[in-house]
């Protein structure tokens, strides 16, 4: 599979940035039988608009979704829309996006189900790589997607995550060719010869070393650590509970939470919301009782190491796999990891712009929520939800 990337930084007008994005996109890249489009742009573009004027100028279909910050394989991309576009004989795209996501779980849940469905190819059989573009600020674990998706199509490889905005939390969307969603789903099915290769890693290298066990927690509400509710749990570290966001208050301060029985990656959560009247504490992803909880210190040297690593496990991963050929890295990191890198937000994309080796195209997102595969100790890859990590797939 062949692949190119354009980069515009005009926002205001949606059918000039198609064109700009399209003229060089033509000039890097011959389409071949199928093709298909992915876009990641700032919050305050047209979406709908620019991704409509995309098809028409182009002939192929784009999906995407808003991000604080788009990569390429020059870096970050602030205040830009980029547009990746796939060519191949031997591949084809098969787009769905969802009904709204709102109600009960088990009415989401049937609908993650339906739209993934749709993305399996016309005779059933499962796709080589599942790219998920999520709605944020939905009312149930971020789980809930790689789970459902993993239970209509097993063994399938799941890369994504949730759209997100410059913090407001408000314009987060997601596109599919000409319509853009607040609270939708939309899927991306690739069938052909790919045979993807994954990376991931948390910052986890410090700790504030006070573990305790989650005894009390449903999905992803956590009400009692140890012999103590979540919030005096927080207040033991001398962190103050009583803040208007505790996003933003609590970003450097993810928790890391470890299974004992099976899993080798742990799993990183951050808070999305604190309740000082029962002491609980949300987090955009499930917190299993059960699982050893310890809160990690974050700094920007930690976030910068992390990038190196994960980018650095993925090109030897692309190494052993001996009869492969491999054109595209698709990088999404977490939201939290920028707000960490401060005065110094295009750090990682130098990295990764310095790591990346010649031909290959890298484009990315920063996302409130990271879906990757991660492998387990008994060897098994299972489709996971993942906070304060940044994640990779090359195909």
């Amino acid at each position: 599979m062949k692949s190119a990337s354009a980069v515009s930084f005009e926002l205001d007008d949606p059918e000039g940035t198609a064109r700009e994005l399209c003229e060089s996109i033509q000039q890097k890249l011959t389409l071949k039988k199928n093709s298909f489009g992915v876009l990641f742009c700032d919050a305050d573009t047209d979406g709908a608009a620019l991704t409509a004027s995309l098809k028409e100028l182009l002939g192929i279909e784009t999906a995407g979704m808003t991000t604080l910050a788009a990569l390429d394989s020059g870096g970050r991309k602030d205040a830009s829309a980029v547009l990746t576009v796939f060519t191949a004989d031997d591949c084809a795209f098969f787009p769905s996006v969802s009904d709204p996501l709102g109600g009960p779980d088990s009415i989401c849940e049937r609908i993650i189900a339906e739209t993934c469905a749709r993305v399996m190819s016309p005779d059933s059989s499962a796709p080589a790589l599942i790219f998920a573009f999520c709605p944020s600020g939905m009312g149930f674990s971020g789980d809930v997607y790689p789970r459902v998706i993993s239970g209509i199509a097993p063994g399938v490889p799941v890369i994504g995550g949730a759209a997100s905005d410059d913090y407001d939390y408000k314009r987060a969307r997601v596109f599919l060719s000409g319509k853009e969603y607040k609270d939708s789903l939309v899927l991306l099915g690739i069938r052909g010869k790919l045979s993807p290769v994954f990376a991931l890693r948390h910052v986890t290298s410090r700790f504030a070393e006070r573990i305790r066990r989650v005894v009390e927690a449903e999905k992803n509400v956590v009400y009692r650590v140890g012999d103590e509710t979540f919030v005096k749990y927080l207040e033991g570290f001398g962190l103050k509970t009583d803040v208007e966001d505790p996003l933003l208050a609590f970003t450097s301060y993810p928790m890391m939470l470890t299974r004992e029985e099976k899993d080798e990656t742990p799993l990183m959560r951050h808070i999305s919301a604190l309740n000082l009247k029962d002491g609980s504490g949300t987090f955009f992803g499930d917190v299993p009782a059960g699982t050893l909880a310890n809160i990690c210190l974050v700094n920007k040297e930690d976030v910068m190491a992390a990038c190196r690593e994960s980018m650095r496990a993925l090109l030897d991963e692309g190494k052993n796999q001996k009869d492969r050929e491999y054109g595209t890295v698709l990088c999404i990191s977490c939201c939290g990891r920028a707000m960490i890198l401060g005065s110094d937000p295009g750090a990682e994309g130098r990295i990764l712009s310095e790591m990346l080796p010649p031909g290959l195209t890298l484009f990315g997102a920063y996302c409130l929520g990271e879906i990757c595969p991660v492998r387990c100790k008994d060897g098994d890859v299972s489709n996971r939800f993942h906070n304060c990590s940044i994640a990779f797939c090359m195909f």
